[in-house]
């Protein structure tokens, strides 16, 4: 089968495209014929051998993964070959990849394979961070970091599904524009702007009920000065940096709570697609590649000028 893969860490030139053999399921596995599975920043991290991460090469990278079943383990059931499907599994820049049964869900024909192929890792991720940790409320604020990237552009659609008010940020008119459009009742340029003034402005001086936040460092400061009593902030990243200052005496004066987010259950995934299904919560596909052009994919990725997800089409 044809694969991306790396067998040295490296910029994304290392990426390499050729063949290496199909995978085999395991008795609990899926084996999926890969329609189309969606970039994430830990896709950046193991080829570039950043952020602790390891890799046994030749890797084939992703995790993602959005197409037909193929082949099942000996002990799967509920599905069949043929069914269309989304999953979170292993080595889905290839055109066939296996995951766990438990991890691979069917698939209505509501959402297409590129939109499915952007939920596992992202959307699953926002939906785990707004609703499981910071358990937002109809009627609450939440500022949501960054409404650019793929996490944030689920977490602006989830808060709104479930009648929080949302403020944004981002870099450029373009993506404050985009997130408007997608539920942002508010927007903030983080480069012109300070963002914890104007989110005192926009709240009358309280601050926000919960914060989604996967920057890092580069943005603490006024992640931590916009929280309101009794505010959450739950991070899922640390891309600008990963230590901070940390006032204690405020966090229980203010009775703050700070989180992080672990990984989301089966449960959460069906919810999450019953979210789709009812078209309250969309992928935001910002480009589509062929899987041969997986290292200009990872360019962009790293440009940060994209809104939303990147995929790739092994087909």
């Amino acid at each position: 089968m044809k694969a991306v893969y790396v067998e040295q860490t490296g910029p994304p030139e290392v990426l390499i495209y050729g063949d290496l053999p199909e995978p085999r399921p395991g008795p609990n596995d899926v084996l999926i014929r890969v329609a189309a599975t969606s970039l994430n920043r830990l896709d950046i991290f193991m080829r570039e051998g950043s952020h602790g991460t390891r890799i046994s090469p030749p890797h084939i990278l992703g995790r993602d993964i959005a197409g037909e079943v193929a082949g099942l383990g000996s002990e799967v059931q509920g599905f069949q070959v043929g069914d269309r499907v989304v999953a979170s599994g292993a080595g889905s820049y290839a055109e066939y990849a296996v995951a766990p049964a438990e991890r691979t869900f069917h698939l209505t024909q509501n959402c297409s394979y590129d939109e499915a192929g952007a939920l596992p890792t992202a959307g699953l991720t926002a939906y785990q961070m707004l609703i499981n940790r910071a358990r937002v409320r109809p009627g609450e604020t939440v500022l949501v970091m960054a409404a650019g990237s793929g996490v944030s552009s689920f977490a602006v659609q989830i808060a709104k599904a479930v009648g929080a008010r949302v403020i944004a940020t981002a870099g450029s008119d373009d993506k404050l524009s985009q997130a408007r459009l997608i539920g942002a009742e508010a927007v903030i340029n983080h480069y012109t702007e300070d963002v914890s003034d104007r989110v005192r402005e926009l709240t009358g001086g309280e601050g926000v009920d919960v914060i989604i936040e996967h920057v890092g460092a580069a943005v603490w400061p006024a992640c931590f000065r916009s929280l309101a009593v009794n505010g959450r902030l739950v991070t899922c990243g640390v891309t600008a940096g990963h230590r901070v200052d940390l006032h204690l005496g405020q966090v229980f004066t203010r009775a703050l709570n700070i989180m992080g987010v672990g990984r989301g259950s089966p449960g959460d995934m069906r919810e999450l697609l019953r979210l789709v299904d009812l078209g309250r919560v969309r992928s935001v596909i910002h480009q589509r590649f062929p899987l041969r052009d997986a290292a200009a994919a990872h360019s962009l990725l790293e440009s940060s000028t994209f809104f939303g997800k990147v995929v790739l089409n092994p087909a």
